[in-house]
């Protein structure tokens, strides 16, 4: 599915959900970025410059660590959105926008890669509905890496064999 997955094939209702995720992330991202977490995560880390912008500003990052510390920022208010029993774009779009910014990617291609991310996570939650609250774990947590990956995954063009690759590396990472 990910190997194949074109911008064209992309349902116009869909669309506007995917315009609507990266949205809301990124205003919640800026509303964030000054929070304590992000701010903290970004010392303890303390990022060499990098690919991938960190927090809207000057700063820069490589692409796991800009990932990590704009989704921190996008999470820190509890303002996301919410599906799949989770926060999707959270996830989602702090690492296609990480990833894409070093790739060079087009907004074409980021859109792609969230339908990848959101697709995997739904078809994941849809095998196990409601029993991830009930076992004491938040499906973000679970479903996080998993569709970071998928969505990694389609915006570097990788095979579906590197895609299911990908997709087990984020799986150990849940």
């Amino acid at each position: 599915f990910i190997a194949e997955l074109r911008y064209e094939r992309i349902p116009a209702e869909e669309l506007s959900v995917i315009h609507m995720g990266f949205t809301d992330c990124v205003g919640v991202m800026i509303a964030g970025r000054n929070e304590p977490a992000p701010q903290k995560l970004k010392l303890a880390l303390a990022p060499a410059p990098g690919e991938a912008s960190l927090l809207f500003g000057q700063a820069s990052a490589s692409v796991p660590e800009a990932a990590w510390i704009n989704g921190t920022a996008a999470h820190a208010l509890d303002y996301d959105d919410v599906a799949l029993r989770g926060h999707p774009s959270t996830v989602l779009v702090p690492a296609i926008l990480a990833e894409a910014e070093a790739l060079g990617a087009t907004g074409r291609q980021m859109v792609t890669a969230y339908a990848a991310g959101y697709e995997t996570w739904a078809e994941l939650v849809s095998r196990d509905v409601d029993q991830h609250h009930t076992k004491g774990w938040h499906p973000t947590g679970i479903f996080g890496a998993i569709g970071a990956s998928a969505a990694c995954a389609s915006l570097r063009g990788l095979d579906a064999e590197q895609a299911a690759h990908a997709i087990a590396l984020g799986a150990s990472k849940s």
